[in-house]
């Protein structure tokens, strides 16, 4: 069984490397080489704070191009297992053989339409509503796109690596205009941010501990994300695949990411309804520019939560802006509808001048 296992393991991991080598034009050049750097420290088992030699990283990246350039014509090929084959993307029938060995696998699409996979070992599972909800800790094979938390269907995954590789690169890279919410949600577990750059070796216990804890309210956005009803799914997944790699597609999934969000059960309603202080001051210090230019109510009653400790200025802003933001999805959905007959580039074109650059978040 050892055999087999490392036999997947490898298929998975060639997937991996296959949808990174196509598709890694959808990020910006700084945001590749985060991602790379990402994934040069979880192949060599490094901690996320630890830095690589510049020479060995460069070297790294130089052998990883080449190896890109050879498999970049290959497709996403089916997985064997013993003497039955899956289609990559059958998460149901591979987890029906590998969840008795302690294994769990993920794919799906991320943002472009990249296909994303990932083999883990399972550290705890439980249901939820309806909900399958596994925590994994090691995992085996990945590809460059890292997110602490996913959902397919009735499945969510979450990812204790990707949840501590996310937080250390807040924590490092992090907005000075995310300053004072990063602090706030730290010293809620008696550090801060220039304590924890300091000395981050001799904090690894402790990031540990965080990233683990925020983890179990993060799943909470998948929650959200699979009870909201408020944009027709069908309907976004036409609209992010069409505009996708575009301004158009990341609004697309912002707007459903604070729906799910601002739902009564999603991450802020689990955060208000539990008094999260941390998580909230998470929640604030990590939302995107696009984010914060839609749903600006979260960060301006944070501010004065701060000096009142009121969740119910919290609560208002979440019920709030979610109100603002359906206004936004039908308007989305009203443009694509009256554009489409013109071809997906002027409806791209009418989708941004018109909505998106008036939010001041598309030139």
């Amino acid at each position: 069984m050892e055999a087999e296992i490392a036999d997947l393991q490898r298929q998975v991991q060639k997937n991996c490397d296959i949808s990174d080598a196509r598709h890694a034009g959808v990020y910006s050049l700084c945001g590749l080489l985060l991602r790379m750097r990402d994934l040069y420290k979880w192949e060599q088992g490094m901690a996320p704070w630890r830095e690589p030699e510049p020479a060995e990283f460069t070297g790294w990246m130089e052998d990883r191009e080449q190896y890109w350039e050879q498999i970049m014509e290959e497709e996403i090929a089916p997985l064997g297992f013993g003497s039955e084959h899956f289609d990559p993307y059958d998460m149901a029938g591979l987890n029906e053989r590998l969840r008795p060995l302690g294994l769990i696998y993920g794919a799906g699409y991320g943002i472009g339409m990249k296909p994303t996979f990932f083999l883990a070992e399972i550290d705890v599972s439980r249901s939820q509503g309806g909900l399958k909800i596994d925590m994994v800790n090691r995992e085996l094979a990945r590809d460059i796109f890292m997110t602490p938390a996913m959902r397919r269907a009735e499945q969510i995954f979450a990812r204790r690596s990707c949840m501590l590789f996310f937080l250390w690169d807040q924590i490092l890279e992090g907005r000075p205009s995310a300053r004072e919410a990063l602090d706030f949600g730290l010293a809620r577990y008696g550090t801060d941010l220039d304590e924890i750059r300091r000395d981050a070796a001799r904090l690894g216990d402790l990031l540990e501990r965080i990233a683990g804890r925020e983890l179990q309210t993060w799943v909470y956005h998948e929650i959200g994300e699979a009870l909201d009803n408020g944009f027709d799914r069908t309907l976004w997944r036409e609209l992010v695949s069409v505009y996708a790699n575009t301004p158009v597609e990341i609004f697309a999934r912002v707007l459903k990411d604070i729906l799910a969000d601002t739902h009564s059960e999603g991450l802020l309603g689990h955060i208000v309804q539990n008094r999260l202080e941390s998580s909230l001051g998470f929640y604030v210090a990590f939302q995107r520019a696009i984010s914060r230019a839609v749903f600006p109510q979260i960060r301006e009653a944070f501010t004065r939560f701060r000096q009142t400790g009121d969740w119910g200025l919290i609560d208002a802003a979440r019920e709030s802006g979610r109100r603002n933001i359906y206004r936004h999805a039908a308007a989305l959905a009203s443009l694509h509808g009256e554009s489409r007959a013109l071809g997906t580039e002027r409806a791209r074109a009418r989708i941004i001048s018109e909505i998106l650059q008036p939010l001041g978040i598309a030139k």
